[in-house]
């Protein structure tokens, strides 16, 4: 509010000043800003120096009296020159006049075109606190709100490494994570549009157009493939994901340039692998595609779903296993366990190892390819160039239908006979459930179990289909076996070799050369290399 520090008199003769009873002289700055704000510009310095000297004890005559000077309110509007702000700045009027109205600010605005973010309250406390010579805002524009950018949700994790703890809360630096697996078609990221953003508005009412959010864009690159509506980002294979130069990459083939060892971290790739350097002591390579491997591999466990390469041979220490679902190609095998679901081929030396074919196992690329200690298993041929040792190293070759198969066969019989018993007994259900249905007493929970024990039914017939077709494969390798089971050495056979075909077991007791074991009614018997 405004407050009177004094109380002013306009006289004919001039402008008197009077302190009111019982309030202090005010100050001289403070009083000359109180003349200004009350629209006196013209006094006399010395009268009003006087009466503060005096400290208002006496009525002062402080100014003449002059219409030029004792003029009404002055008010200027401004407006800034984005038009986002409009001001208002009054001059006072003559202490004896009155102050403007809000009306009379409002008009002038509206003169000034202004008519958008008008503060009537600012407006209203301007005259009732006589605010002068000061410019204050009394309208805002609203300002336009940029879109919010498009933006990329990221589905898969790629943490550089997530090195795993063992059962004693240990860091295990074998499992170094630094393989990120994907399948075809799982999702890597997925876009989200940039939005339009608000609209503003200026002071004088016209529209500021918002500029929209910036379209992120998504960095795929090989491997990868968008979505039909474009928000989606895909894998188009299985294999390796990575993030090169900011793009998404998809490699189905993982590169090793160097051996697998504390840097590398175990292996499980959905895809091939090509190792350039080795695989080391206690490492781990695990692959849904081929696995090649340039050097050697040395006590470690390699598995793959397809076939496995080894072009520097195995030194397994006998802690090293391999396993292919394919063929296994290698050097040399040394102390190691291999399992093949089809050939085992070897370059040079099988040496005190336990080795399995479902195919066949071939030592005959160069060298001594020899086959000395252990036990090597084939379901149709072992050949090589020599078989045993000059000590008479005990090793073993067997050949013919694996005893794993013929394990599996009776397991698939079994649960065919299951799968066909449980078949029976829901259609015995069934055929109760359709009966309530034709006599419309089917209710909902009966309807529901008809339902979920069809859909078991189905499952059934499924896992049925599967194991007869499983069976029939084994029916067929039993059956290849029992003509082509042979076991071929080119060069020399050394005694304490056993031979066993189809069950029969053959202990060689001196060498032979350039020979072949096969069964022939119920025994095994000698005959040439090239016997077929």
């Amino acid at each position: 509010m405004k407050q009177d520090l004094v109380k002013l008199e306009a006289r004919n003769d001039g402008v008197y000043m009077t302190l009111p009873e019982g309030k202090e002289c005010p100050s001289l700055p403070i009083l000359l800003q109180f003349l200004e704000n009350n629209g006196i510009l013209k006094y006399n310095d010395k009268s009003v120096e006087s009466f503060v000297r005096l400290k208002g004890k006496e009525t002062t005559k402080i100014a003449e009296r002059n219409p030029e000077y004792e003029k009404d309110a002055d008010i200027n509007v401004s407006i800034s020159k984005d038009n986002m702000e409009a001001c208002i700045n009054i001059s006072p009027p003559f202490f004896e006049k009155p102050w403007p109205t809000i009306e009379q600010i409002l008009s002038l605005l509206s003169e000034k075109n202004v008519a958008y973010g008008i503060d009537n309250n600012t407006i209203a406390d301007m005259i009732e606190d006589h605010i002068c010579n000061h410019s204050v805002i009394v309208a805002k524009g609203l300002h336009p709100v940029t879109g919010k950018d498009g933006w990329m949700e990221i589905k898969i994790d790629l943490a550089s490494s997530s090195d795993k703890t063992d059962e004693t809360e240990r860091i295990d630096y074998r499992e170094r994570g630094l393989i990120v697996n994907v399948s075809k078609d799982d999702v890597i990221a997925i876009q989200f549009p940039p939005t339009d953003g608000t609209d503003g508005m200026n002071v004088l009412n016209v529209p500021i157009k918002a500029n929209p959010g910036k379209h992120a864009p998504f960095p795929n690159g090989n491997g990868t493939v968008l979505s039909e509506d474009g928000t989606t980002l895909l894998a188009e294979t299985d294999g390796c994901l990575k993030r090169i130069d900011g793009k998404f990459t998809v490699s189905p083939e993982l590169n090793v340039a160097g051996d697998v060892d504390f840097h590398v971290g175990n292996i499980d790739f959905i895809g091939a692998v090509k190792i350039r350097g080795a695989v080391k002591d206690g490492f781990q390579v695990v692959a849904g595609g081929d696995i090649e491997i340039l050097e050697v591999v040395e006590g470690a466990n390699v598995n793959s779903k397809g076939d496995i390469l080894i072009k520097g041979g195995i030194r397994g220490m006998n802690k090293a296993t391999i396993s292919a679902a394919g063929k296994v190609e290698v050097n040399f095998v040394d102390q190691a366990v291999i399992n093949a679901g089809t050939d085992i081929i070897v370059r040079d030396t099988i040496l005190h190892s336990d080795i399995s074919a479902g195919g066949s196992v071939f030592v005959t690329g160069g060298g001594k390819s020899q086959i000395a200690g252990g036990k090597t298993q084939a379901t149709i041929e072992v050949s090589c160039s020599t078989l045993g040792s000059e000590m008479g190293t005990k090793t073993e070759v067997i050949v013919g239908f694996s005893p794993t198969h013929t394990l599996r066969r009776k397991e698939l019989a079994a649960s065919l006979l299951t799968y066909q018993e449980n078949i029976e007994k829901i259609d015995a259900n069934l055929s109760f459930l359709k009966k309530l249905e034709s006599e419309h007493s089917l209710d909902d929970s009966k309807r529901a179990l008809m339902i979920s024990i069809t859909k078991t039914k189905f499952q059934l017939q499924s896992q049925m289909k599967n194991a007869a077709n499983e069976i029939e494969k084994i029916d067929q390798m039993i059956e290849i076996t029992r003509s082509q089971g042979i076991v071929r050495v080119k060069n020399i056979c050394y005694a304490g070799v056993s031979i066993t075909i189809r069950g029969f077991t053959y202990l060689v007791r001196e060498p032979f050369k350039f020979c072949s074991f096969v069964y022939d009614a119920g025994e095994i018997k000698l005959r040439s290399y090239d016997y077929r």
